[in-house]
């Protein structure tokens, strides 16, 4: 019985709403939009502004889909998936940049409000313009759930 009850207590997933938007600030600063389509799947939209030095920056909107992990911890998961960026540099380097994607991330929902809080590791390989792998990508993001 307390196996069973371990088997279906790690297959339950604690995420308990559908979309939310939102705040990421870190690396770079920006608007966020989540959907789950299916209780450990979302898609994230991130439309942000990086300013790289004092006369160049780049606006980007980014689209990454999520596989979430629960924890057993309710309110909390691991997520992680591919995606893909597309922007303009205004600077030095003005034109158009395109990346492929990843993010790893741990997210909770607080149960009393409609308040989730997550922090992301978003590295990127840039494929168009200043091409090559870029780590430094780090945010946190307070959504609103909807």
């Amino acid at each position: 019985i307390i196996l069973l009850f371990t088997i279906i207590c790690s297959t339950i997933y604690s995420q308990n709403y559908t979309n939310a938007i939102g705040l990421r600030i870190g690396s770079s600063i920006g608007a966020s939009y989540k959907e789950f389509i299916s209780k450990d799947r979302a898609i994230e939209g991130i439309l942000d502004l990086d300013i790289l030095k004092k006369d160049e920056m780049k606006l980007k909107l980014s689209g990454i889909y999520q596989f979430h992990y629960n924890v057993n911890v309710d309110g909390l998961s691991l997520y992680a998936g591919p995606g893909a960026s597309a922007g303009i540099y205004v600077g030095d380097s003005s034109g158009f940049m395109m990346s492929i994607d990843g993010m790893a991330g741990i997210e909770y929902k607080f149960h009393s409000s409609p308040i989730a809080i997550s922090f992301d590791w978003n590295p990127k390989v840039q494929i168009i313009t200043d091409a090559g792998f870029k780590p430094n990508n780090f945010g946190l993001t307070i959504r609103y759930t909807l």
